[in-house]
């Protein structure tokens, strides 16, 4: 395979896969729960494009079977651990097909609070479970469910592993919360394919976080989060070759009551990625781009269990009008509590949105989002 060709076939997939790594570093620690407690759940997504001549895809369908547990160890440390199984499968225009399956990287995580309620450090390990080698086919499917637009379940397979660190504190002033984070992801060589031929490294990720909250009454709670993202070059083969852009997320929300007990929220947001780079000549860089988040819900006691219909809004706009669009989303999901300490929770989801491949190209489409979950624990209520 020619150089060039490889790039064109695996380094897109591998590209988007890189900022999902920063995520792992999550500076809020578990809750303090007695004992230990999981989950473990199945989901399935599927989108499918009105015109498939517009787009080239006919539909992009994801199974799911997502798995989490918690387990508090000395004092008061916490180990988490996540991870997934899944199957994606995209059909083209011509009714071909790929597919992608596999564990995820399986996340592993100690929380060690340094002060009550005050401070919490925390040693994050991405175990390389998952599937980072790609055969060409591969590669479209891992392309396609890591996109802006369509917000999958999961971002990517697998990232060759990493490790970080991060810490994070809080403080309230009366009625006002403040909140300070950062997280530092170093992340591993891996090869992109087999047999060993190009040797691909992420670059190393920081991520900073400041949250603020104003509490107004019994119910009523204003947030808003600030976010920075930065990851140095990309390596591949040793040779720096990939400079990503700087992303920077402003998010705010109002928690208010609704009635006697029904309380709900509102949040609207905005994610900007700045322009990447490439440092070697492999043709045009990724675009900036803004991805404008808004949507809202409430949460509603109904006898034992929960009631939360919910709505939501993705814009997506890039700099090159390429590879943008809209997606909206109304649905629900509900708390079943079956006895002490088990929880069924299901949830159902329709969207409905436009893809605009590039200047006056484009095509409608809907999608659905069904889950099944159980969440089980020792010492829950």
């Amino acid at each position: 395979m020619r150089y060039r060709t490889f790039l064109a076939l695996f380094l897109p997939a591998a590209l988007a896969i890189v900022p999902a790594t920063a995520a792992v570093a999550q500076e809020e620690g578990p809750p303090a729960l007695s004992g230990g407690s999981g989950g473990l759940g199945a989901s399935f997504e599927r989108y499918g494009f009105g015109d498939a001549h517009q787009t080239g895809l006919q539909s992009i369908s994801l199974f799911t079977v997502p798995f989490s547990g918690h387990t508090r160890l000395f004092g008061a440390a916490g180990l988490d651990v996540n991870g997934a199984l899944a199957s994606g499968r995209l059909t083209r225009l011509d009714g071909s097909s790929a597919t992608l399956s596999g564990l995820t990287d399986t996340q592993l995580a100690l929380t060690i609070p340094v002060k009550a309620d005050l401070a919490t450090l925390t040693a994050v390990a991405i175990l390389p479970t998952g599937k980072s080698s790609m055969t060409p086919d591969e590669a479209v499917v891992a392309g396609v469910v890591a996109s802006e637009l369509l917000p999958f379940r999961i971002t990517n397979w697998g990232a060759g592993g990493a490790a970080g660190l991060s810490a994070a504190m809080a403080h309230s002033l009366g009625s006002v919360g403040v909140g300070a984070s950062a997280a530092y992801v170093v992340g591993r060589e891996y090869d992109l394919v087999q047999p060993a031929a190009f040797a691909y490294r992420p670059g190393n990720q920081l991520r900073a976080r400041v949250a603020l909250d104003y509490s107004s009454g019994p119910a009523g709670k204003a947030s808003l989060q600030l976010t920075y993202l930065h990851s140095a070059d990309d390596r591949l083969s040793g040779s720096n070759i990939f400079r990503a852009g700087d992303r920077v997320q402003a998010m705010g929300s109002y928690a208010f009551a609704a009635g006697r007990r029904a309380t709900g929220i509102a949040y609207a947001g905005v994610l900007h990625r700045a322009q990447g780079a490439y440092l070697v000549d492999l043709g045009t860089p990724p675009a900036a781009l803004n991805l404008f988040l808004a949507g809202g819900g409430f949460r509603v006691p109904v006898g034992a269990g929960v009631l939360m219909p919910s709505a939501d809004l993705r814009l997506l706009r890039r700099a090159d009008g390429v590879d943008q669009g809209m997606i909206a989303g109304i649905g629900g999901s509900a708390e079943l509590p079956l006895r002490s300490g088990l929880t069924l929770l299901p949830s159902v989801r329709a969207r409905l949105g436009r893809a605009e491949v590039g200047p006056g190209s484009s095509s409608g489409f809907t999608g659905v989002d069904l889950a099944l979950g159980v969440r089980f624990g020792v010492g829950l209520p």
